[in-house]
């Protein structure tokens, strides 16, 4: 399936080509050292099922088979909707799914994205001009405007480098 026509990511307020998305993995959320930017990711609603509709699936029913084994819940929202799965959270459940979808499937979601337009997995990517990739550092948000689903949050170009120190004993 091509994205690339029905889905457009603005990074303060500059298009963003979609294969050179990708979201921080070690420290997601937390303290930046780069500057950050925000960014808002645009998709027709009717996209999410082929995107993660199966991991948002999956997710839903671990919890379900999770609660009944543990005798607890971790998402009372998720408990108390019936556990719903994705087709079913966008018709009636829409808060609900935004918040699995900042919470527990930003990843996802924004992997696959990258991926279907054309992103290379597991090398850096970097533009014409030499940039490396905007990396998504913390997804924060998600609202519905009509049919469209509207991602928001904060990012930066480039990659991080962690550098460890090796101690000799």
């Amino acid at each position: 399936m091509q994205l690339a026509p029905a889905i457009g990511c603005d990074v303060a307020g500059r298009r963003l080509d979609l294969r050179y998305l990708g979201c921080r993995e070690l420290g997601y959320g937390h303290h930046s050292a780069l500057p950050l930017h925000p960014f808002a990711l645009r998709l027709p609603a009717s996209m999410l099922d082929s995107l993660v509709g199966a991991e948002c699936d999956a997710f839903v029913q671990t919890c379900r088979d999770d609660d009944a084994l543990l005798g607890e819940c971790d998402l009372p929202a998720l408990r108390d909707a019936g556990y719903p799965n994705l087709a079913a959270m966008l018709r009636r459940h829409r808060p609900l799914l935004a918040e699995l979808l900042v919470d527990y499937l930003y990843r996802e979601l924004l992997e696959e994205i990258a991926r279907r337009c054309g992103a290379e997995p597991y090398r850096p990517r970097r533009n014409a001009d030499g940039r490396a990739y905007f990396t998504v550092n913390a997804l924060q948000a998600v609202r519905y405007v009509d049919d469209e689903v509207l991602l928001e949050g904060q990012g930066y170009f480039g990659v991080y480098i962690i550098w460890l120190e090796q101690i000799n004993a």
